[in-house]
C-alpha cells in the first residue's frame, strides 16, 4: 500500500484491511501517512483500527467496537480469522464449540468453514475432527509481533538463558564430581596393584629362602644329612 492522500486514505485502508490474502499489516502501520493518523482524535480511530488487524483478536474488537470505524462483514470475518490464527499458535487443537461461542458464531459447523477457508488460503495446516469437533493444528501462519510480544519474547528469552546457565553449572558440577570419583578410582587401583606387587614379592622371596632350607637340609647329591629328622 503506497502513500495515499489523507481524504482517501480510509476507504484504501478498509480495502487492505479486508483483501482476503493479506493476514500481516504491521508494514501498514509503519507508513508515515498511518502513523499520522494516531496524532489526530478524529482520525486515530483509523490507526487503532488497523493495529487490531495486526495484533488484536476478536475480543479485542468487542472491546473496541464503539471506537472504531463500521465495519463490512468482510472485516469481521478477517478479524475471525486472524484470532484463529492466534489461537492456532498456541494450541494442537481448536473447539468448534469453544470458539464458536468465542467468535459469535451460531454453529459449530460454521467455524469448521471458516478455518476451512483459512486452509484453502493456506495461513493454516491439519486436519478436521468432526466426531470430536475439533481442528487438529500442524501449521499457521505467524502474525505481526507487537511491542508487548516483544517484551515477552524478551523476558522468556531471560528465563532460557538463567535456566541454562544453571543446567550448565550443574553439568560442570557432576562432571569434576565424575573426574574427581575417577581420579580416586586410579589412585586406588594404583596402590592396589603396589599392594599386590609388594605381596607378590614378599611371597616370592618367602618361596625362594624355603626352597634354599630345603636344599640345606638334604646336602650334597641328594643325601640327607646326620641329624635331618
Amino acid at each position: 500500500m503506497e502513500l495515499t492522500p489523507a481524504a482517501d486514505l480510509p476507504g484504501v485502508l478498509l480495502e487492505a484491511l479486508a483483501d482476503p490474502t493479506r493476514f500481516t499489516f504491521g508494514t501498514i502501520l509503519t507508513m508515515e501517512n498511518v502513523k499520522f493518523l494516531a496524532k489526530d482524535k478524529k482520525t486515530e480511530k483509523w490507526f487503532n483500527l488497523v493495529k487490531l488487524f495486526a495484533h488484536g483478536a476478536y475480543s479485542d474488537y468487542l472491546d473496541q467496537k464503539k471506537d472504531l470505524p463500521d465495519l463490512k462483514d468482510e472485516h469481521i470475518t478477517k478479524i475471525r480469522q486472524l484470532t484463529i490464527l492466534s489461537l492456532a499458535a498456541k494450541n494442537t487443537t481448536l473447539s468448534y464449540e469453544v470458539l464458536a461461542k468465542g467468535l459469535d458464531m451460531k454453529r459449530p459447523e460454521d467455524v469448521e468453514d471458516l478455518i476451512t477457508d483459512c486452509i484453502r488460503k493456506g495461513v493454516v495446516r491439519g486436519k478436521h475432527n468432526p466426531r470430536k469437533g475439533m481442528f487438529v493444528v500442524e501449521f499457521c501462519e505467524g502474525r505481526d509481533i507487537s511491542e508487548q510480544d516483544l517484551d515477552a519474547m524478551a523476558s522468556q528469552l531471560a528465563e532460557m538463558l538463567a535456566r541454562s546457565e544453571e543446567a550448565l553449572k550443574t553439568l560442570r558440577e557432576k562432571i569434576h564430581a565424575t573426574i574427581s570419583f575417577h581420579d580416586r578410582e586410579a589412585e586406588i587401583e594404583e596402590k592396589l596393584n603396589d599392594d599386590i606387587k609388594t605381596v607378590t614379592k614378599m611371597l616370592e622371596a618367602k618361596s625362594g629362602s624355603n626352597a634354599q632350607g630345603r636344599l640345606r637340609k638334604r646336602g650334597p647329591e641328594g643325601l640327607l644329612p646326620h641329624g635331618a629328622f
